[in-house]
């Protein structure tokens, strides 16, 4: 029984690394094929297709994008105005701060 439980996790083991050495594992002619074909399908964007699959995978693709643009810069947005709420609020506490260390210091509580 140990035995078979030692072999199991070597097994196991070296499935694990072949799996990962053929994920990682990319040829140059794979590469280049890759990336000519990437430059080639920016200028095959332009095409439509009349495959009204493939048109409604494409708009929705556009209104992903889309959506993905509007809430960046609604996220961008909000940082800013919440990094100028903060240092507002900042600015208020420490001037409430001077307000009741000064008000502490002319008329300090008679014991």
């Amino acid at each position: 029984m140990k035995n078979i439980r030692t072999l199991m996790l070597a097994v196991s083991a070296l499935l694990c690394l072949n799996l990962a050495q053929a994920q990682t594992t990319v040829s140059t002619d794979d590469a280049v094929g890759a990336a000519g074909a990437a430059g080639v399908s920016v200028g095959a964007k332009a095409t439509v297709s009349t495959d009204p699959l493939v048109q409604k995978r494409q708009s929705d693709s556009d209104a992903k994008a889309d959506y993905r643009a509007k809430k960046k810069t609604a996220k961008a947005n909000m940082k800013v105005e919440k990094a100028e709420a903060k240092s507002d609020l900042k600015e208020e506490k420490q001037e409430s701060t001077e307000v009741r260390n000064k008000a502490m210091a002319t008329d300090p509580i008679p014991k």
